[in-house]
């Protein structure tokens, strides 16, 4: 009996719950509240708030939407770039005279196209020069210089050739540089539109940003550029070695007047010590001795007494 009457108040409450349900959806529907209705009434609140702001803001939001998609489109605009390589080449040679090897090198570079960028010898060893010569040359010319250079050499010591791809690094590069120019486009348009002073500031300064940055990435895509349409080859240079000729190597004259200041110089050094003799050493070996006699006097007395009295 208990459980019926538990089932019958169950079934009241939640005819009771259904009928106060509907009851609601019919009034509110009724009235026109409803969740579209709050939306639109959202919506008319923000655009009233859109309107209400000051016509210079809005032109401020209009160019930052122009920003935007120029950006966009001048990074779908890039266009396809040859392959961009970094090819750089060294050499250690022998040879029989340097200074000829490097006129050779010299003009390997300049029958491929090229140039010298550096040159440096010594002599390292007496009548041994060595150094090194760095050419530039066109990329596409860089195999045949590098071969013409070896057939300079009575032997090739080392060689090593690098080649490095920077490709997605440049059109990278390419496509920042697009952006941040349509960017100035705009902020350039921007600014030719009537406005408040501080807005006015506020634009040129962002117009002086963006033309630096510019200029900085076309000074970076120059460098790579100069790297990649010119390689470099770089040739260490080191003279066979040669018995020397007479007339090279020795020189009586030279060894004469070494010969004479090693034997000024000795004597200097021989009348330098005898001053220094006279003067500090001989003076305290006097001392010393007198020291030595005054003990060794003063001693004998003591021990001839002793033996007196003994």
């Amino acid at each position: 009996m208990p459980i019926k009457k538990i089932l019958k108040i169950a079934g009241i409450v939640l005819v009771a719950f259904i009928i106060l349900y509907f009851g609601l959806m019919i009034v509110s529907s009724s009235l026109g509240i409803g969740g579209n209705t709050v939306s639109d009434e959202s919506g008319a609140g923000a655009v009233g708030t859109f309107q209400a702001v000051a016509p210079s803001m809005k032109s401020s939001f209009v160019s930052t939407g122009e920003i935007a998609r120029d950006s966009n489109a001048a990074a779908t605009a890039v266009t396809a770039v040859d392959k961009k390589i970094i090819k750089t080449g060294s050499l250690s040679l022998k040879v029989e005279q340097a200074e000829t090897a490097a006129e050779a090198i010299a003009n390997i570079a300049k029958v491929n196209k090229g140039e010298v960028a550096s040159s440096n010898f010594y002599e390292s060893t007496r009548g041994v020069k060595s150094g090194a010569i760095t050419i530039r040359v066109p990329y596409n010319n860089f195999d045949a210089a590098f071969s013409e250079i070896k057939k300079v050499a009575t032997q090739v010591v080392s060689e090593a050739s690098n080649a490095q791809d920077i490709t997605a690094e440049y059109i990278d590069l390419e496509a920042r540089l697009k952006n941040t120019q349509a960017e100035e486009v705009s902020f350039v348009a921007l600014l030719n539109r009537s406005g408040k002073i501080e807005e006015i500031l506020a634009v040129t300064r962002e117009v002086a940003r963006v033309r630096g940055e510019i200029e900085q990435l076309q000074g970076q895509m120059r460098y790579l550029n100069s790297q990649t349409d010119m390689s470099t080859i770089t040739a260490n240079l080191t003279e066979d070695v040669e018995i020397a000729t007479a007339s090279q190597d020795w020189r009586p004259w030279q060894v004469i007047k070494i010969s004479v200041k090693r034997l000024i110089t000795s004597g200097q050094n021989f009348i330098d010590g005898l001053i220094a003799f006279l003067i500090v050493v001989l003076p305290m070996l006097i001392i010393y001795g007198l020291i030595i006699w005054l003990i060794y006097y003063v001693g004998r007395k003591i021990y001839g007494r002793f033996i007196n009295k003994q």
